[in-house]
């Protein structure tokens, strides 16, 4: 009756939501309004996690206190850093009884009337992350002090002081290059001393000598009679062996060094690049010169060793001073790049097998690429990303970036505190860093415009570039109009140059025509960088003046974040958003060692809104304790 009733019309019409076609459009469209803003619009499922940095300010800490350390002058500059560790360690011995008596609150913030505003946690907070700071802080400096110690022990330093001819055997550690200019040339390379005048040495020498030193390899154990020279306060060489040196060889290439320049010798043999000592490669402005180009465009082939592993020795002049102005010489260090390829192509293939087995092979190729590449600081800093990322594995979770990129910085300052004044150390971090924090929020505001894919691709070099730009100026006062659009067009050919190139030279001391067979993807990849480094290093504008120091430095910053915030109006709306947080009294958070507990059964849920207009979220427990059922009425 009814549906005779409905079918002739007679009853009321129903209603809209009862159409099933209205959900179909409205889901739809909300999944049209997510990939349009990259995840981030209001009707996304996730809001934004936020940025864990616990370790940020204990890192920065280590860094300065390190870099501080290693630049004294003085003889007895080991005495005023300890004086200043042993002041750390009272200031966090002071800290402990704040931090002991800190207890979480129960609630971030106590919704009865009359409750005060201030949370007592907020000073135990401030007191465990100083404790932090106060503890890295302390160990850094002691480490650094114990090794001006034995730095100023050493018979090398006693030499340079002397100014006495002294008579060094050690070995050769870096690939000889070339510095030439208008006046002279330099062979730049660094020797680990071993013994000056018969008495035992650990620190190394930088040598800035002639071409006879074009002809040792890596590993090439030598004795060089000469008068050294000082370093710059803040160097890791203890001295400088200048030109004019006797040298003697007294033996090949041996151990882990002569395995290493043996992979080098037969990848560049592969490839046809010029070797160590090679015909013009001591004539100035002439390395890399040698080389048959043939198909390939002159610095091909020089340019494959680089790329694959960081033996940018025979690099043309002309090719090297393109990279340089359109900031591509990041792709000739072995870096974190590296370590993603190898790691990543690696776990993959063995994603049959369990973790700890991945983990494990992973930690053997990890090995293996610092091995062959040579642990430099950017290689460390690389190696150390890639060990946590296999204790991600290994633990069945993914990593947090900015706490695992900061506990690796500061691992690598205790170990080497000398690091914290190495350009390239810190260009390494930078870079990650603003990679890790920037490219997402940057490619998902890219999307609105681009395709995602294409976003995704732009916004890596642009990130990085902006990130080292402010460091790059202290080093060269200029800035490239077209490093973005140079490097983007570089980095899909740099991968496969790099696991060509890899290939390459693990099959070419075995079989050397499969090498070579091998190696062409690599040329070819190659072949490209050196035309896009050419043709954009000549355009108009490619090395802008800029001013050059720390003036010029943070002027490049404060564009850059002006830029910033008037082409991204939720930056702008971060920013100020952050700025009412410190504005507002702190409340209760957590130390740097406690993560937060799940809200309790019946907990009331405390909704926010944030600036990209993500559903609410929870206000988590500081602590472990159950919450506390207060009423209105303070009951």
């Amino acid at each position: 009756m009814n549906e005779d009733h409905e079918s002739s019309g007679g009853g009321s019409p129903s209603a809209p939501w009862d159409d099933p076609a209205l959900y179909v459009r409205l889901r739809r469209e909300q999944e049209r309004n997510r990939y349009r803003d990259g995840g981030q619009h209001a009707t996304s499922s996730k809001a934004p996690e936020a940025l864990d940095l616990r370790l940020l300010a204990p890192a920065l800490a280590c860094w300065a206190g390190a870099g501080w350390a290693v630049g004294r002058e003085a003889a007895d500059a080991w005495r005023q850093v300890l004086l200043l560790a042993s002041g750390c360690t009272a200031l966090a011995a002071l800290l402990v009884v704040a931090v002991l008596r800190f207890r979480p609150p129960r609630h971030r913030a106590d919704p009865r009337p009359g409750a005060p505003e201030h949370d007592p946690g907020a000073m135990g907070t401030l007191s465990a992350s100083l404790l932090v700071c106060a503890l890295c802080a302390a160990t850094v400096l002691t480490i650094s002090a114990a090794h001006l110690w034995a730095r100023q022990r050493d018979p090398l330093t006693a030499a340079v002081a002397s100014g006495q001819p002294v008579t060094l055997i050690g070995t050769v550690s870096q690939q000889p290059r070339v510095s030439a200019t208008s006046r002279s040339t330099l062979v730049i390379t660094t020797l680990d001393v071993e013994q000056v005048d018969t008495r035992a040495s650990t620190l190394s020498a930088t040598v800035l000598g002639d071409t006879q030193w074009l002809s040792l390899p890596m590993g090439t154990r030598v004795r060089v009679r000469t008068r050294l020279r000082p370093t710059e306060a803040g160097r890791a060489e203890a001295a400088i062996i200048p030109k004019r040196a006797g040298l003697t060889v007294l033996g090949p290439p041996s151990g882990i060094l002569g395995a290493v320049t043996s992979v080098r010798a037969g990848l560049a043999q592969a490839v046809g690049a010029p070797g160590i000592g090679a015909p013009g490669t001591g004539t100035p402005g002439a390395a890399g010169a040698g080389e048959e180009t043939g198909l390939w465009p002159p610095g091909a082939r020089s340019l494959v060793p680089g790329v694959a592993l960081g033996d940018d020795h025979a690099l043309p002049a002309p090719l090297r001073e393109d990279m340089r102005t359109v900031s591509m010489t990041h792709l000739t260090a072995v870096s974190g790049q590296h370590v993603a390829i190898i790691l990543g192509l690696g776990l993959e293939a063995l994603g049959a097998l369990p973790r700890r087995w991945r983990a494990l092979l992973g930690a053997v190729m990890l090995t293996l690429l610092v091995i062959l590449v040579r642990p430099s600081g950017s290689v460390l800093r690389a190696a150390t990303m890639g060990a946590v990322m296999l204790l991600g594995v290994v633990a069945g979770r993914r990593a947090a970036s900015v706490p695992a990129l900061c506990a690796g910085a500061i691992v690598l300052l205790l170990i080497d505190p000398w690091q914290s004044r190495d350009y390239g150390f810190a260009l390494s971090v930078v870079a990650t860093a603003g990679i890790v924090i920037g490219s997402k929020p940057v490619a998902a505001h890219l999307s609105r415009r681009l395709p995602r894919w294409l976003a995704a691709a732009v916004a890596l070099p642009l990130v990085a570039q902006a990130a080292c730009g402010p460091i790059l100026i202290l080093l060269q006062p200029s800035v490239g109009a077209w490093s973005v659009p140079a490097n983007l067009l570089s980095e899909p050919a740099a991968v496969i140059a790099t696991i060509s190139g890899l290939l390459a030279a693990l099959v070419a001391p075995a079989w050397p025509a499969a090498a070579a067979v091998i190696a062409w993807p690599a040329l070819a990849a190659c072949s490209w960088m050196v035309l896009v480094a050419g043709f954009f290093a000549h355009l108009p504008g490619a090395a802008l003046p800029w001013p050059g120091g720390l003036t010029g430095a943070l002027a490049l910053g404060a564009c850059e974040i002006g830029v910033l915030l008037a082409a991204a109006p939720r930056a702008r709306c971060a920013l100020l958003e952050g700025a009412g947080r410190l504005t507002r009294p702190a409340r209760g958070r957590l130390a740097p060692w406690q993560r937060p507990a799940p809200p309790a059964p019946g907990a009331r849920a405390r909704h926010r809104l944030d600036c990209a207009g993500t559903r609410p979220s929870w206000r988590r427990s500081s602590s472990s304790a159950p919450a506390r059922r207060s009423s209105p009425t303070g009951q």
